[in-house]
């Protein structure tokens, strides 16, 4: 499949900088490593065929010489076009935006005919090229840093999820020690002594004493088909068993985890499906069923009494707060909201308030602990929807570890953040929808005043 990428560089480095310098910094240094997992990892976009593997014809990157030019040579060693594009106002406004969309123009016509178009940009200017190429039978891929629009993320046939950009194309592995390299990923413009407590966030947690070993690896002789049933075997009793000692559905990011750990070379690619969705598809798994239409996916024994989902249409159960659901959903699927329930929305800002009182903020660890602690005080929710709570925060410009880590200044700014998504997508925000998202996170309806 003929590919061909474009990359708006500040948009894409000034997002990632918000999550993490070093992640950012990782992005903008090491761009032969996330291209070298676009061409042989990444997923291929809806209807390619079956057979087909990704060539990277054109990298092109976007970049304001001005402010990034010390990143060019990184670039031109992974070999990218670069198209300068200065600051033309003194708002500092570039035409990185039209040089890309007249490139993308050119090569739609072009005789060589690209059948996938790979945008890296959350710029939503990006949605109407999105539907000509479409218009045109070309398939594209998406990266944006952030929250996209609904309209933009809809009009990509692929959206790359940050998350897993950030662990798999840049290497921030939950399983990874501090890479040797990690005070080098921060800026060099940075004070010395930043960049070193940085790189120090970047570090694990040793082990506590008190924690469970780890599950032993078992790993699969490709060529042995019997280890391979053996291993499909064991990974449909531990589904079955995660589900059945579950009192609520078991987010599917927790199932892809413990089979990653146990099964790593199974996991690589999923069997042969590429994707942990499609390999689940692929599994005996009855009366389990899925919801994938929430948060990453759960799974769920519909036969179970208070597995908090109902059989026909996987509806959550939030008790008293059941009024509010039907509005949360509405929302939920306007803004991408995790669609946590009121309770665990309390006990989510708890613990995230608690950990940055005990711990220096890192978007991975902290995401980690966050998510663990959920899980051991028996509520749902998943790495994913931990962080996007953590995501939404930091790109309204919270910081952690400054004394502004309350509970109730986290869930006002997630309350306003959603409003902001809302708001973007046109929903109209009328007195009950405003009552939802106060009960729903936990704030004063007047708490939206506060806190941005």
């Amino acid at each position: 499949m003929k590919s061909a990428l474009f990359v708006n560089f500040d948009n894409v480095y000034s997002g990632l900088r918000k999550l993490g310098p070093a992640i950012a910094n990782r992005f903008a240094r090491q761009p032969l490593e996330w291209v070298n997992w676009v061409i042989g990892e990444l997923e291929l976009p809806d209807h390619a065929p079956a057979d087909a593997r990704r060539r990277l014809l054109v990298r092109r990157c976007y970049l304001n010489p001005q402010a990034y030019q010390r990143f060019r040579p990184s670039f031109n060693l992974a070999g990218f076009e670069i198209i300068d594009c200065p600051a033309l106002t003194s708002e500092g406004k570039t035409s990185t935006d039209i040089h890309m969309v007249l490139d993308i123009i050119d090569l739609l016509q072009h005789e060589a005919r690209y059948d996938e178009f790979i945008v890296f940009s959350a710029d939503a200017d990006f949605t109407p090229v999105l539907r000509k190429l479409r218009r045109w039978d070309r398939r594209t891929t998406v990266l944006a840093i952030g929250f996209p629009s609904a309209a933009y993320r809809a009009s990509a046939n692929l959206l790359i999820d940050p998350d897993e950009f950030v662990r798999n194309a840049l290497g921030f592995r939950d399983e990874d020690e501090a890479p040797a390299t990690a005070a080098a990923d921060v800026d060099v413009e940075e004070p010395s002594a930043l960049a070193g407590a940085r790189a120090a966030q970047a570090m694990p947690e040793a082990p506590r004493p008190d924690s469970p070993a780890s599950p032993p690896i078992d790993p699969i002789d490709p060529i042995d088909p019997a280890a391979l049933d053996r291993a499909i075997a064991e990974i449909v009793t531990t589904m079955r068993a995660e589900v059945a000692r579950a009192a609520a559905p078991v987010p599917c990011s927790r199932l892809a985890s413990l089979i990653t750990t146990r099964h790593p070379a199974l996991a690589a690619d999923w069997n042969g499906k590429g994707s942990f969705r499609k390999f689940v598809d692929s599994l005996e798994l009855a009366p389990l069923r899925f919801d994938w239409s929430n948060s990453g996916g759960f799974v769920f024994d519909p036969a179970r009494a208070g597995t908090g989902m109902q059989d026909d249409n996987a509806t959550p159960d939030w008790g008293e707060d059941q009024d509010i659901l039907s509005l949360a959903m509405q929302i939920h699927e306007v803004s991408g909201a995790p669609l946590l329930g009121p309770a665990e929305y309390r006990a989510l800002f708890s613990i995230i308030e608690d950990d940055a009182g005990r711990h220096p903020f890192d978007l991975k660890e902290t995401g980690k602990r966050v998510r663990d602690r959920l899980r051991e005080a028996g509520h749902g929710g998943s790495r994913l929807d931990v962080n996007w709570i953590l995501r939404g925060l930091l790109m309204r410009g919270h910081s952690f570890g400054e004394g502004q880590d309350r509970a109730a200044t986290l869930a006002t700014k997630t309350a306003n953040n959603v409003r902001s998504l809302c708001l973007r997508e046109q929903m109209i925000l009328d007195r009950a929808a405003e009552t939802a998202i106060a009960r729903w996170f936990g704030t004063s309806p007047d708490a939206r005043r506060m806190g941005q």
